[in-house]
């Protein structure tokens, strides 16, 4: 995009404001300087070599703002370099390749005040634009090879030096970040570091804060590590493998895994010696230690891996081995250059000895068969202080459980039903820890997602308590078993002198009636129950759960309110006890509860095919409808005729039941003599005439199959299809055969008084009938009218009809 004059003017702006502020209050102006430089971005991505009439002036604008930035950078205050530092890094990132083309003389400087006193915020402002630039080259070749090439061995060695050194936290953070982005692209300039990384790394992968040795035994850096130091370290060392030479990346990978493993191992043999472990390690490994004569204090001082830092104190092995296990949850999570090869049976054996072990219940001894079995040889406050650290490393197995679930699900698919024990085993046990809660969650969400259809119902039952657990955590209710204080009348009836127990006044005050929740300084809890909750009833079998069970996860679904939760359970209802009716649904209370939510409305009212009721709704458009859509349209309207049909000749057969009773009475009254059985027909046709369809009903004497009509070559269509807005006309044709005898004049009368008028448009009768028969059945199959009656339908009712 072309500069126009409003950008040429703000750069302008931009200059003189940075030349006449005094340096020392730079500082203060720069945050509204970097601001407005994202005005200018034209100016700083527009080669200054065009033919425009602007150019010159383009160029002498661009050309006094860098001379300004770079002086500044060589200038003798802080101020004024911190000044230029932060506006080098916002100009880079603005102004694309034509800025980063002539950054040399910048990276120069900046590498310059790494070197200098300038105080650690600085410092850590530097390492961030350097990275930067270095990130941005790495999509030039040429650029690369002019500016990274030869300045990103000085950074590194720079950077080494001050991490080397008392460092403060949050610089020493900073260059591990910086390394993390760096030794990805450019693999090869840190292989020559890669000693030194790993000796810096070894002593802050896995710290021990709470080590017992003086920091003249640590090395220095121990005291000053933080959480998320820690983690850039041990992000950075699962990295350096990639900087092997070239085919020897993914050995190096393997070798470096498997060797933290088995620092993890050699890490248990010393933090589980309270007790006597049931897990045996596998053929051609090392053996445990716990039978083994042991010390006074638990402690690491001649590992057989001199790169970490000896530890002593139980607390500080456990420390020691939850670093461990994150080191070997981050060579699991982290991408490689190439492809390896995991031995997941190395970390799963190791998992298993650890979920294996867990803190027994009150009450349990060291005689008990179930609980875990005490080491004579240790002291109980070790074996104490090894229940208090014991939920935190399962809380960091639990992470690497998750991450090689997601790097290998295939692996880990087929082994759900054995870590579901496991999990269960790990958390009846240590359920108050609201840490394990959480772990115990997301690892139960993540198999579930996984496998969950597949579990069967023995499984499903041992995860019963865990639900019932995190139905009790999003409705905020307190784990922690409390004692009752007992009343004054209990206390009489226990034999008991309140004069002799001390009183507690507060309790007369009665201030809340709400203890205190103690989930609540624990934000992942909540959040890992809310997650949790939608998958059970979505990847749980619902015929598994117990009616119970499910109620609870209702119940907690509606009064939590958990829109995701509530659609989950009416999507997936439970089994009906009852053959016949459905299950109970909180549809209603869902509807209730979120009336405005499209999803919620797209379940009560979902987009349904129009379903005709008479012959004009079901008309459907050609241009819209295929053919297969107009042939469904017919059948739905034929089928729809004939039990309109239906209905119209049981209703008329009940209405005229009466009089043709009465009129039969009538005629045995007169002494008729018999005469020919009488064929009635039923006719149904359209205004136009092309369909007639006759079905004709025998007279009560005759025992034939009834006589097809001589136009009839085809069986008579029983529905009919009517196009347009042609209207169905039910007729009554009324076929006498003729008689050898004329009727007399009373004959004449009573039929002139009984018959009703013909149809007009309908053929003329050859005779009146008999007396009215009685209803007989048809004796073809085919015939889907059942019973029909001769109505006594009169012009007008047919018409009407």
């Amino acid at each position: 995009m072309a500069p126009n004059s409003s950008d040429l003017a703000a750069l302008r702006a931009i200059t003189f404001r940075l030349s006449s502020t005094p340096t020392l209050q730079l500082p203060q102006h720069v945050p509204a300087i970097a601001t407005s430089l994202a005005s200018c971005r034209s100016l700083l991505a527009t080669s200054q070599s065009s033919g425009s009439k602007s150019a010159p002036e383009t160029s002498v604008a661009v050309h006094k703002y860098r001379t300004l930035v770079s002086t500044l950078l060589q200038d003798r205050s802080i101020q004024g370099r911190w000044a230029a530092v932060v506006l080098v890094k916002a100009t880079v990132e603005l102004g694309g390749w034509e800025t980063l083309q002539r950054s040399l003389p910048w990276v120069r400087g900046l590498l310059g005040i790494l070197t200098k006193p300038d105080p650690p915020s600085s410092k850590k402002l530097c390492i961030i634009a350097l990275t930067r630039i270095f990130v941005l080259t790495r999509e030039y070749p040429t650029l690369a090879r002019e500016i990274t090439t030869p300045s990103l061995p000085t950074f590194i060695q720079t950077c080494l030096q001050m991490a080397s050194s008392k460092a403060s936290t949050s610089l020493l953070q900073v260059i591990l970040e910086s390394f993390n982005q760096l030794l990805p692209r450019h693999p090869t300039i840190f292989r020559s570091y890669l000693k030194q990384l790993k000796h810096l790394l070894s002593q802050i992968i896995a710290p021990t804060p709470s080590n017992k040795f003086g920091r003249e035994e640590l090395g220095g850096l121990q005291a000053l590590l933080s959480f998320e130091v820690s983690e850039s370290s041990r992000r950075l060392f699962a990295q350096l493998p990639g900087s092997a030479p070239k085919g020897a990346s993914s050995e190096e990978w393997e070798a470096t895994l498997a060797n933290s493993i088995t620092k993890a191992h050699r890490t248990a043999d010393k933090v589980f010696r309270a007790v006597v472990e049931d897990w045996q390690p596998p053929s051609g490994t090392f053996a445990s230690v716990n039978d083994h004569t042991m010390e006074d204090e638990v402690q690491d001082r001649e590992l057989s891996d001199p790169s970490l830092p000896p530890w002593s104190g139980i607390y500080a092995g456990g420390e020691r081995m939850i670093g461990l296990l994150r080191l070997v949850k981050e060579f699991l999570a982290t991408p490689t250059p190439n492809s390896v090869t995991l031995r997941a049976a190395l970390v799963l054996d190791l998992l298993t000895r650890i979920f294996s072990l867990t803190v027994p219940c009150s009450g349990v001894s060291k005689d008990t068969q179930s609980g875990p079995r005490f080491n004579n040889q240790v002291t109980q406050a070790e074996r104490e202080n090894l229940w208090a650290i014991l939920p935190q490393i399962h809380v960091a197995a639990m992470e690497v459980l998750l991450a090689l679930a997601n790097r290998v699900e295939e692996i880990v698919s087929s082994l759900d039903s054995v870590i579901v024990d496991q999990l269960t085993w790990v958390f009846v046990a240590e359920k108050q820890n609201l840490q394990i809660r959480t772990a115990s969650y997301s690892v139960v969400a993540q198999i579930l997602r996984r496998s969950g259809k597949a579990l069967p119902k023995s499984t499903v039952d041992q995860l019963a308590n865990l639900i019932r657990t995190c139905c009790d955590d999003l409705l905020l209710q307190t784990q922690t078993d409390t004692v009752a204080t007992p009343s004054p009348a209990q206390n009489r009836a226990n034999g008991s002198n309140q004069s002799q127990s001390s009183t507690n006044a507060d309790a007369f005050l009665n201030t809340s009636s709400n203890p205190k929740e103690p989930n609540a300084i624990f934000g992942g809890l909540e959040e890992a129950a809310h997650s949790l909750l939608p998958m059970l009833f979505t990847n749980l079998p619902a015929q598994h759960l117990s009616d119970s069970l499910r109620a609870r996860m209702d119940r907690t679904a509606i009064l939590a309110q958990h829109k995701d939760a509530m659609i989950a359970s009416v999507l997936n209802p439970p089994p009906s006890k009852k053959i016949g009716k459905p299950a109970v649904s909180i549809l209603p209370l869902m509807a209730r509860s979120f009336a405005g939510e499209r999803d919620v409305e797209g379940l009560l009212r979902p987009r349904m095919p129009v379903i005709p009721t008479c012959a004009k709704e079901s008309e459907v458009d050609d241009e819209d409808v295929d053919g297969e859509g107009i042939e469904g349209a017919e059948e739905e309207e034929e089928r729809f005729v004939g039990e309109e049909l239906d209905t119209i000749l049981e209703t008329a057969a009940q209405s005229e039941e009466a009089s043709a009773d009465q009129a039969i009475a009538n005629a045995h009254s007169r002494d008729w003599p018999p005469s020919p059985a009488a064929s009635r027909f039923i006719s149904v046709e359209a205004d136009g005439g092309q369909e007639t369809s006759i079905i004709p009903i025998q007279g009560s004497n005759d025992n034939k199959k009834r006589a097809q009509a001589e136009d009839d070559h085809e069986s008579p269509v029983k529905r009919m299809k009517v196009d347009g807005d042609e209207e169905f006309v039910l007729t009554t044709h009324l076929a006498i055969t003729p008689t050898a005898t004329m009727p007399t004049d009373t004959e004449e009368s009573y039929r002139k008084a009984t018959v009703p008028d013909i149809v007009p448009g309908a053929p003329p009768p050859a005779a009146l009938p008999q007396p009215p028969a009685t209803v007989v059945e048809d004796d073809d199959d085919n015939d889907d009218f059942g019973e029909l009656v001769l109505g006594q339908d009169t012009d007008e009712e047919s018409e009407q009809q």
